[in-house]
């Protein structure tokens, strides 16, 4: 063997071993560094696929006056950072993957796309003398508004809509 394969053999080792080093260090921060962290904090940070543990996919739908509202794609995706809740498109599928199962609330969501949503307002639309919102899980209405969790396969309906 020459000096130059023996060289070359070391070298191929050592970027091998500093390699595994840094993806096992990465996975180890993924997995350690989340557990700390709220369910808010974790929504608002970036992850992984690498990282992901749980994965579910409520869907939501808006209606304001009974029109439906737009959902964007890429809720929750920069070209630097995904969130563990996010959108890939406008069919108001949610994407939950997180490297931690959590409970995860719509507040969550909406805190990732920048929007707001509570008891009394939805979007920009604020409840008054004559419009209330009500929030539908599976067909049965809810009183949790901003806390109510996120469930695989939920079909959640928020309704801005007149007092009747």
């Amino acid at each position: 063997m020459s000096k130059y394969s023996y060289k070359k053999s070391y070298t191929g080792w050592w970027i091998t071993g500093i390699t595994i080093a840094l993806v096992a260090g990465l996975f180890w921060w993924g997995n350690h560094s989340v557990s700390n962290q709220t369910n808010r904090q974790l929504a608002l940070s970036c992850t992984t696929d690498m990282f992901t543990t749980f994965h579910i996919h409520p869907h939501l739908q808006i209606l304001i006056n009974g029109q439906q509202q737009d959902i964007p794609a890429n809720i929750g995706i920069t070209l630097a950072c995904m969130h563990p809740i996010h959108t890939h498109d406008t069919s108001g599928t949610l994407h939950v993957e997180s490297p931690e199962a959590r409970d995860f609330t719509l507040a969550d969501f909406f805190a990732v796309w920048d929007k707001t949503f509570n008891q009394n307002q939805i979007l920009d639309n604020t409840i008054d003398d004559s419009h209330i919102i009500k929030v539908m899980v599976n067909g049965s209405q809810v009183d949790t508004y901003e806390n109510t969790i996120l469930r695989d396969k939920d079909q959640i309906v928020i309704s801005y809509e007149a007092k009747q």
